[in-house]
């Protein structure tokens, strides 16, 4: 499958990523995001914007990644933390935006 990606600077990336793998794994492995915490729901160095078209297509967020994405600075509608969403069928070509680093 692939992930349509927006960096930092905003330059365009089309991502290859593997079916039921944290989105963060593919964006890592792009050099795209750090994935400090390796995708234990703890550091936000994998916050993207993911684009409203896309958000309905995912599960719902769960408090654990509510309560880090709340005290980000760059959050905003549609802030997910890549680690916490897990690519399926219904996610191929979706478009995220990786957020600005947040300085921590």
């Amino acid at each position: 499958m692939r992930i349509c990606v927006t960096d930092r600077d905003g330059q365009e990336h089309l991502v290859e990523a593997k079916l039921g793998d944290p989105l963060m794994l593919s964006l890592r492995d792009a050099d795209l995001v750090d994935a400090t915490c390796s995708g234990s729901c703890s550091c936000a160095t994998c916050h993207v914007h993911i684009e409203e078209e896309w958000l309905a297509k995912l599960p719902a967020s769960q408090s654990e990644e509510d309560d880090i994405v709340e005290f980000l600075q760059q959050a905003k509608s549609g802030s997910r933390l890549a680690c916490q969403v897990v690519l399926a069928e219904n996610l191929d070509g979706i478009r995220v935006t990786i957020a600005q680093e947040e300085g921590f």
